[in-house]
């Protein structure tokens, strides 16, 4: 836990702090696997303080809350976790898993829907729609998220590239990038060294960086935009649901960016659909 102890440490920078908060700090610096899964009241009877001095830590830390502070710390946490460690901590039995993925999943998409701010997406679509090239770095399981963005924005008629791993394709099109296009990061969990790498040079460049992840991480301070969304899964398997749900409505501001430019590329998509003879007749 000595990365969270650290990320801690950043956020107090140096600040001296209460008796009581400084209990609860401890607790999250000590325990942080146990105080993730922990209620308000839970934390506060653990450290020995009352609700409002649980609240007040996590203010002083920069959060909203507790339940915002409680979000940032499981997924830290989680992502400290190799799947090994994580399928032997939720291993004690394989009764009613699939049922409880479906669960899990509403929770975490109730999450994002309680916590991301609608205001936020929109410009994070008006910064795809001002780009006139677009890439979309994913890596690993999460690259399904970023197909659909990719998919989907190309069927809306934006240039929008999906690269799922580092090497001379990615470099080529990193290159070809201009100061105002765009590079969407959509990693969670424990993400790839190369994409903080490839996003710093990107933001180097002029680059606008909008990031879809878990928590907040070197590349979600580098970007302009960073929009957290829930990831944990009831096993070994970070889940992408949340992430596919961001992308979704991301998608559908930027559509909404331009109508006639939306609807132009529709139909034309449409249009060679036809000549093609692609779709089945309904």
């Amino acid at each position: 836990m000595t990365q969270i102890a650290e990320w801690l440490d950043g956020l107090t920078l140096g600040r001296k702090v209460s008796p009581g908060i400084d209990a609860v700090l401890t607790i999250l610096r000590t325990d942080a696997g146990r105080a993730s899964f922990m209620s308000t009241q839970d934390l506060a009877a653990r450290a020995n303080v009352n609700v409002a001095t649980v609240v007040r830590a996590a203010q002083f830390l920069g959060f909203s809350g507790w339940s915002a502070l409680k979000s940032e710390l499981r997924h830290r946490y989680l992502a400290s976790l190799t799947a090994e460690k994580l399928l032997s901590e939720r291993s004690n039995s394989s009764a009613g898993l699939a049922g409880s993925s479906f669960t899990n999943d509403v929770r975490n998409v109730t999450r994002l829907a309680d916590s991301i701010n609608p205001e936020q997406l929109t410009r994070a679509a008006a910064v795809l729609a001002a780009a006139d090239r677009i890439i979309v770095l994913a890596t690993g399981s999460y690259a399904g998220a970023g197909f659909q963005l990719a998919h989907i924005g190309q069927w809306m008629g934006r240039d929008i590239e999906l690269h799922t791993a580092s090497g001379t394709a990615l470099v080529n099109r990193l290159r070809m990038l201009k100061p105002g296009d765009a590079l969407v990061s959509c990693n969670l969990w424990r993400s790839s060294k190369f994409v903080l790498e490839v996003v710093r040079i990107a933001e180097a460049r002029g680059i606008r960086i909008v990031a879809i992840a878990d928590r907040q991480t070197a590349v979600t301070d580098l970007a302009e935009e960073a929009l957290l969304v829930p990831s944990e899964g009831v096993t070994f398997m970070p889940s992408t649901v949340a992430a596919v749900a961001t992308v979704q409505a991301l998608l559908a501001e930027l559509s909404a960016v331009d109508p006639d430019r939306t609807m132009r590329a529709l139909r034309d998509t449409e249009g060679l659909w036809g000549e093609l003879d692609l779709v089945d007749p309904a």
